[in-house]
């Protein structure tokens, strides 16, 4: 693709701008808060759109950046030729009325877009990262990332497994990971732990039911003949237990703690002051009005004594409350016990034996009927257990054989991946040497690219690592590795667009940096400039140039 002319109607700082392009080098000279980045910005917009960011990002992303100053609507336009003709693209980048149109200049018809406001699959083939990490380049800005280098190793793998672009070997790679997640054991070996500690392989089920059968027909047994074994009582001699007063000749020392309870409970008599409660607070009462007044009639005026008194007489009082009432509980406490003993012995007083031996049989028979059930219910559990215990084990087995699969395939791509790069890293490393050996002037000769795309430069006998050159040189190194991999992964010759990337470069560097561009036959190449002096290093190399000033 080459871009013939743009048309920036309302973007940025620009109104109604017009800018011709040539085929070949283009320098774009502006002074500083020209418009620069904002042309280049612009191009990159009509070949790819603006994604409106949202939340509060979007008060600062692109799109925000990029809308017109002075509020007119958000638009553009460029003329570019293809391989198919030429066309012209016409954007509305506002949110509301975003649209993208393409129109043949031959025929002038309307050019059917694979997918709506995208070039993609019609005019472009190639996506913005990818553009934007290759031939798109700002200052400071040269260096790829990750996401190149997985395409870089991709592409290689693919060119020479099958001289196509269509299998893509990364995504396969990583799609064989996710799915490696599907076949994943973790789940289900917890799941063996909990039934395994459910397991009770020390119970033998048979020989429980076996035992409750053999009780419970010998309890049927003896529901059939009640004579053979009858639950006796026992006759009990004194139905009611009385409240007797301990001998006069002993001692009240020496009657035990229950006895002098009982002894209590006989002289309280039934109008006894215990079972009275209002009576028993208005003494607890009185305890504490008596201390209150001694306290008002002592003589003397300290409060403190007097507090203490009063403090001491409602401690006292409330004491003596906590007391009788405690002492009158346990007492009734005793009363209630008395009466229910003195019921379950009349009870039994009235008891038919041989009924009730024909009741607690029944209640035998019950409890073993309820005993085997549950011994039932517990076989049904383990033996549920044991089931979807051997479906965890057949499901792990299979797992393990899908697992192991899926290993060999991820082994076998990236083995695959290793070798190839062996042959085909080294013409990516002999394409990246030229260059370099061409903008150097000689200085760095030899340069070697790992499948991670780290850099190493021959200097003197060793090669070293990026970090210790110079940061004009860095940019060089990285300039010709985008270059390079451009002509590597891209299907299309899309336009090499700089934004004042020789900021950092000496007279020596640039001049053999300018004179590797001119070779650049096949682009179209963009630079954006400060310097006006390229023109005239361009005018002395002999290679033509296309000037124009946004001033």
């Amino acid at each position: 693709m080459r871009i013939d002319k743009l048309h920036l109607q309302d973007f940025g700082q620009f109104h109604n701008k017009d800018i011709t392009l040539a085929p070949g080098i283009n320098l774009i000279y502006g002074a500083n808060e020209a418009g620069k980045t904002t042309t280049k910005d612009f191009i990159v917009d009509m070949m790819y759109g603006i994604e409106k960011a949202r939340g509060t990002a979007a008060r600062f992303d692109h799109y925000e950046k990029k809308k017109p100053i002075n509020g007119s609507a958000f638009s553009g336009a460029m003329e570019v030729t293809t391989e198919q003709g030429k066309y012209m693209i016409e954007r509305n980048f506002s949110r509301s009325e975003k649209k993208t149109t393409v129109r043949d200049l031959d025929s002038g018809r309307e050019v059917a877009l694979a997918q709506p406001n995208d070039l993609l699959g019609t005019l472009l083939q190639t996506d913005k990262n990818t553009y934007l990490n290759t031939l798109c380049i700002g200052q400071l800005g040269a260096a790829t990332d990750k996401e190149i280098a997985d395409r870089l190793n991709n592409y290689i793998v693919n060119m020479a497994s099958t001289r196509t672009g269509d299998i893509d070997a990364v995504n396969a790679i990583m799609a064989l990971k996710n799915k490696k997640k599907e076949f994943s054991n973790k789940e289900l070996e917890q799941k063996e732990q909990e039934l395994t500690a459910k397991l009770s392989l020390d119970r033998d089920f048979d020989a429980e039911l076996a035992s409750v059968k053999e009780e419970y027909a010998k309890a049927e047994e003896q529901m059939k003949n009640p004579q053979a074994q009858q639950l006796q009582f026992s006759p009990i001699n004194g139905t009611k237990k009385e409240v007797q007063d301990p001998p006069d000749l002993v001692l009240d020392e020496m009657l035990s703690k229950e006895e002098r309870e009982l002894k209590m409970l006989k002289n309280m008599g039934p109008k006894s002051v215990l079972d009275n409660s209002f009576v028993i607070f208005v003494l607890g009462l009185l305890i504490m009005a008596v201390f209150v007044a001694i306290a008002y009639v002592i003589p003397g005026n300290v409060p403190q004594v007097k507090m203490g008194i009063m403090g001491f007489g409602v401690a006292f009082g409330l004491l003596f409350l906590m007391f009788v009432f405690s002492k009158r509980a346990k007492l009734y406490r005793i009363l209630e016990d008395l009466e229910i003993e003195q019921g379950f012995e009349d009870a039994k007083a009235q008891q038919n034996p041989e009924e009730d031996a024909q009741r607690q049989m029944v209640n035998v028979l019950s409890e073993l009927k309820v005993k085997e059930e549950r011994i039932i219910n517990d076989r049904n559990n383990q033996e549920q257990y044991l089931k979807e215990l051997n479906a965890i084990k057949e499901k792990k087995a299979t797992n393990d054989v899908e697992l192991a699969a899926l290993d060999l395939a991820i082994e076998t791509i990236q083995d695959l991946s290793e070798e190839i790069y062996d042959t085909f890293g080294s013409v990516l490393n002999d394409k990246v040497s030229a260059i370099v050996n061409r903008i150097t002037d000689g200085k760095y000769t030899d340069v070697k690219i790992d499948d991670q795309l780290r850099v190493m430069v021959k200097k003197g006998n060793s090669y070293v690592n990026m970090e210790y050159l110079s940061t004009g040189t860095i940019e060089q190194i990285y300039l010709a590795l985008r270059l390079t991999i451009a002509d590597i992964i891209m299907p299309e010759r899309l336009p090499v667009v700089m934004d004042d990337i020789f900021v950092t470069y000496d007279y020596q560097r640039l001049n053999g940096t300018l004179s590797c561009l001119g070779d650049y036959k096949d682009h179209q190449i963009i630079i954006f400039a400060t310097n006006s002096g390229i023109k005239d290093m361009f005018a002395n190399m002999g290679i033509e140039c296309n000037y124009i000033s946004l001033s």
